[in-house]
């Protein structure tokens, strides 16, 4: 990636909060243009999409239709108007930090001239913090299972492994699509200097019979996620290793240890334990039968918190 190649965000949105109006404003100053794609908003505020329409190309679907959708059309729009060498994806709580693009161009340069085949960079660095690598000894580092938001994507590679498997409806449509840029050859580098601040999910308090939990006097939190979102979790997870625990099988091992380390501890800390509980039995029928897309709506109700 040179500093001659275009670089086209793409942001989702659903119910965007006014700020970010001042991210895409942030955001322009290192990429070429933005595209913005309103996920299906039951509520937007059309002040907000006004403003967004004199800094972007705007994209509002009719419906709630999940990430990889939105973000598919988003790509989709980009190349059909100025065909971009890069896509870079975000969400709409997420902005890239300075320099973000061009460390990212310099990494990319690095590592073509030392014949690694780059599919995409994503963070070094998460709100600061070293994201967790895969094991390897070059001096390119590849994030262990790095999100979709951040990331950004080779439009050449996009053309050998295709768009985001908009199946999943949302939850590891980043995972899957950066495991099939590992099927296909593609290496996904960290950009050094490459950070992302990013809002980790709604923290509620650690408890046990009412009392917080502490270690060494510090109160501890769970990120806590809706019982919907922790069915697609565990649904599009047994996708996940059902497609991919032959070719990778290290890697799917340690996602599904740590997934089933965190669905532990939402169930034994967090609110809404049995709902969560039965959104994880339920997740994990329905990918063991091989259901796909949007959760149905009589199970999304079963999972609502009265």
């Amino acid at each position: 990636m040179s500093q001659q190649d275009s670089v086209v965000a793409v942001l989702s949105l659903f119910n965007p909060p006014p700020e970010v109006i001042e991210r895409v404003r942030r955001l322009r100053r290192q990429v070429d243009k933005v595209v913005v794609v309103d996920d299906g908003s039951p509520s937007p505020d059309e002040a907000t999409f006004e403003l967004l329409e004199d800094m972007a190309q705007v994209i509002r679907l009719e419906e709630n239709k999940g990430i990889a959708a939105a973000l598919n059309a988003g790509i989709q729009r980009a190349r059909a108007l100025w065909d971009p060498s890069w896509v870079l994806t975000l969400d709409q709580d997420s902005e890239i930090g300075d320099a973000f693009i061009a460390n990212a161009q310099k990494t990319e340069e690095r590592a073509k001239r030392a014949g690694i085949k780059v599919g995409a960079v994503t963070p070094e660095t998460h709100n600061g913090t070293r994201i967790d690598m895969l094991p390897g000894k070059d001096e390119f580092g590849q994030g262990f299972d790095p999100m979709q938001s951040g990331t950004l994507i080779s439009t050449s590679a996009l053309d050998h492994v295709g768009l985001l498997d908009e199946s999943l409806f949302i939850d590891a449509v980043d995972s899957e699509f950066t495991a099939r840029l590992r099927q296909h050859g593609y290496s996904l580098i960290t950009g050094d200097g490459c950070d992302l601040s990013h809002t980790l999910g709604q923290a509620r308090p650690m408890k046990v019979l009412g009392l917080r939990v502490k270690i060494a006097g510090r109160e501890l939190n769970v990120y806590y996620h809706a019982p919907f979102r922790v069915y697609y979790m565990a649904r599009n997870s047994v996708r996940l290793t059902r497609t991919y625990l032959l070719s990778q099988p290290a890697w799917i091992l340690k996602r599904v240890a740590l997934e089933s380390i965190f669905h532990l501890i939402r169930i034994t800390y967090g609110p809404n334990r049995m709902l969560l509980l039965k959104a994880i039995v339920l997740g994990i029928r329905d990918g063991l039968l091989g259901r796909q897309g949007r959760i149905p709506a009589d199970i999304q109700d079963h999972l609502s918190p009265s």
